[in-house]
């Protein structure tokens, strides 16, 4: 936990103060509260992944389309 931010290191070599300073970013940047931030660290690219407490989450649903047996009017 950093600044009341759940951090999670991936792979990859990263530090307590260089996690801290993107945290301080994305808070400056935002007007939701961080929860949760990945860091995954490759040699050429540092990829960054965060979530918000205030943003909820939305469930998608797929559900099998049965056609109806009766015929129905549309926009009547």
């Amino acid at each position: 936990m950093i600044n009341d931010v759940r951090v999670n290191i991936e792979k990859g070599s990263f530090s307590a103060a260089d996690a801290a300073r993107y945290i301080e970013q994305i808070k400056k940047t935002s007007k939701f509260t961080l929860k949760k931030i990945t860091f995954s660290r490759s040699d050429d690219f540092l990829d960054i992944r965060y979530s918000f407490r205030e943003i909820p989450f939305e469930r998608l649903r797929r559900l099998a389309f049965t056609p109806s047996s009766e015929k129905q009017a549309v926009n009547n």
